[in-house]
């Protein structure tokens, strides 16, 4: 049985936001050796279009939690680390609603002859923990994509916070207790990248989205890409590339040195696809590595104990209200 005895340690990554946000092509490219467990046709379709290159998807990807809890047991007594570097389950959502479809339909009758309408979340909460459990002894990355839940209130009328969507609010909450990273998958036109703006939104203080990062990397807009977010932490995480891709470090370096000297990026990667001459989708791609990763190194860079870019950003949301426009 693999207990997660690797030299590197692992980690478990929710990521969710509205659809086409690029969480699916994002967790392609920071883990291209994954096993990923979704609808084949789709996410080899993003894989190919987008970043060029096949990815390994389970032939018959479970569609309900007790499918994906019986895979990944099965993923434990196997030496899954020296095939692939992660298991990515995308839109783990689907699969949560799918379960409640089946879990309604044989739910037992109490003794007043009605259907247990309760007892669909308690399976739901029993496979959600299962998964948990078994995802902390694959021994290597475990990401899960999800949809956006807004905030909202339970049952109860308690206030729930947005965050991955699934059918109960208050797992709502307590998937991301699970994992190291949770993030809401964002576009911020003002984010550098030339081919697609995506950021990765981070803040545990707002209380209306759950939010979280151990690795003490992301903010409230980092760079939408969890490879270089690992990447730029202080663990040794395992970060694979591609067999013949290597070289995408070293052109990803060579950007993030420009960027985090302060030379705008379209200029920067103009050049690079001048000097290097390589399948350009694999080639934007390390490119799009570069871009955050420059960003992330400027950010560690200020330190600590450098507050002013946060001061900046409060007094320019400090609540003051802009005049009202003129009145004819």
């Amino acid at each position: 049985m693999n207990n997660g005895t690797a030299t590197h340690p692992s980690v478990m990554i929710a990521s969710y936001g509205k659809p086409k946000k690029r969480k699916t092509s994002d967790m392609l490219a920071a883990f291209p050796n994954a096993l990923f467990l979704g609808v084949p046709s789709a996410i080899t379709l993003v894989a190919q279009n987008e970043l060029g290159f096949t990815p390994a998807v389970h032939p018959n990807p479970p569609k309900t939690l007790p499918e994906l809890v019986y895979l990944l047991e099965q993923l434990t007594q196997s030496d899954i680390s020296s095939q692939y570097g992660a298991v990515v389950i995308d839109d783990a959502s689907h699969i949560c609603k799918n379960s409640m479809l089946v879990w309604e339909n044989e739910a037992p009758k109490g003794r007043s002859g009605k259907t247990d309408r309760f007892w669909a979340y308690q399976q739901l909460n029993r496979y959600l923990l299962e998964m948990s459990g078994l995802a902390r002894h694959l021994g290597v990355h475990m990401a899960m994509t999800f949809h956006e839940r807004q905030p909202g209130s339970n049952a109860d009328g308690r206030f729930c916070p947005g965050g991955p969507d699934v059918p109960s609010r208050n797992q709502t909450e307590t998937i991301p207790s699970w994992c190291d990273i949770n993030v809401r998958a964002m576009v911020d036109p003002s984010y550098p990248d030339p081919w697609f703006p995506s950021v990765y939104y981070c803040d545990p203080t707002d209380s209306d989205w759950i939010t979280g990062d151990r690795t003490g990397v992301c903010t409230k807009r980092t760079p939408g890409n969890i490879r270089e977010i690992l990447r730029a932490s202080e663990s040794d995480y395992r970060l694979d590339r591609l067999s013949g891709l290597e070289w995408q470090d070293d052109v990803a370096e060579l950007v993030a040195t420009d960027v985090a000297a302060g030379v705008d990026p379209r200029i920067v990667v103009q050049q690079v696809a001048s000097q290097v001459q390589q399948n350009p989708l694999h080639l934007r791609w390390a490119c799009q590595d570069g871009i955050a990763r420059g960003i992330l190194r400027s950010t560690k860079q200020r330190g600590l104990f450098d507050f002013t870019v946060d001061m900046v950003e409060d007094r320019k949301s400090s609540g003051v209200l802009p005049p009202p426009p003129p009145t004819a």
